[in-house]
């Protein structure tokens, strides 16, 4: 099983209304979004972390059961949901969000966690605490029984003492197995560094793998075996939410598929896997970029954009 652990929240999309722009209530989060990208890519999932008790809460615990993702560690709470309020410009998601007392925000940890491959944490539950140490505190324990898996995926409006932001996020990165940002991450917390010596400094500690998603210009990977370069794959775009998501989703649903979500399966990745898991990655993240909203692949539709054409 694959735990993500972190923010599930309300995206608020825009659709057209008459002429006028309207809202439209969407279950989303980046590691909720991971979540189902993971269930959909057929490998068994649970959510961890807190929910609102409010109709808010309602939506994303039904949206969690209908999509196969166990629910029996998240706990339940009268604080708010997170919402967030969608903008797009040319096909480019901007988000404004509402979170300061969300459950998700003040969620204070996990005295067990199951048996799991992987722990998949990250957003803005990483932000402050009591959440932010929280999940400082359960990545720490997972570490020693699972892979983790971190992807801060910034919220600069949220942040208030960047900092320490990113103090918390270069120790959790430091502890995780994997470890992916956004071009728009690494610039936000590396804006002086390049990404090879990031990669490096953290390859020679206990992160074995070093991801940083572009977009529609593709992904590069860090490894032992080398750097690997992929490109995405061209799509008709509707919009970008939650591709980042998919993609990571993607890269962990492709490495435990091919036997490598292990601590030590990850120290003996070779290059041609990798390769492929990147690929598989990134064309999930296309077919989600192809649909309105962050909506994740089946496997067999991944599967059958990867197959050679006759």
């Amino acid at each position: 099983m694959i735990l993500c652990g972190g923010d599930a929240l309300i995206d608020f999309v825009p659709v057209d209304h008459g002429g006028e722009t309207a809202f439209l209530p969407r279950a989303g989060g980046a590691v909720l979004n991971a979540a189902t990208a993971v269930a959909r890519l057929e490998e068994e999932v649970a959510f961890i972390g807190g929910l609102s008790n409010d109709l808010f809460g309602d939506i994303l615990a039904a949206h969690l059961a209908r999509e196969g993702i166990e629910t029996g560690h998240i706990s339940r709470s009268d604080a708010d949901s997170t919402l967030a309020f969608v903008t797009l410009s040319d096909g480019e998601a901007r988000y404004a969000f509402y979170d300061a007392t969300s459950a998700g925000r003040h969620w204070t940890g996990a005295a067990e966690l199951p048996e799991a491959k992987a722990l998949h944490i990250g957003s803005v539950t990483l932000i402050a605490d009591p959440s932010a140490s929280a999940w400082e505190d359960v990545a720490t324990r997972a570490r020693q029984s699972m892979v983790v898996s971190l992807d801060p995926n910034c919220r600069p409006g949220l942040i208030a003492d960047k900092a320490a932001y990113a103090a918390r996020i270069q120790r959790l990165a430091a502890l995780s197995h994997i470890v992916r940002f956004s071009d728009e991450d690494f610039d936000y917390l590396y804006p002086d560094a390049s990404e090879e010596s990031v990669a490096a400094d953290l390859l020679k500690g206990a992160t074995e793998l070093v991801l940083i998603s572009r977009g529609a210009d593709g992904a590069t990977a860090f490894h032992a075996s080398g750097r690997i370069d992929v490109d995405a794959q061209t799509v008709q775009v509707q919009d970008s939410i939650g591709a980042g998501d998919t993609f990571h989703a993607g890269v962990l649903a492709a490495l435990s598929k091919a036997g490598h979500l292990s601590a030590a399966g990850l120290t003996t990745l070779d290059a041609k896997t990798l390769r492929k898991a990147l690929d598989f990655a990134t064309t999930a993240a296309a077919l989600n970029c192809a649909q309105s909203g962050c909506s994740p692949p089946p496997l067999e539709d991944v599967y059958a954009a990867l197959a050679p054409s006759p």
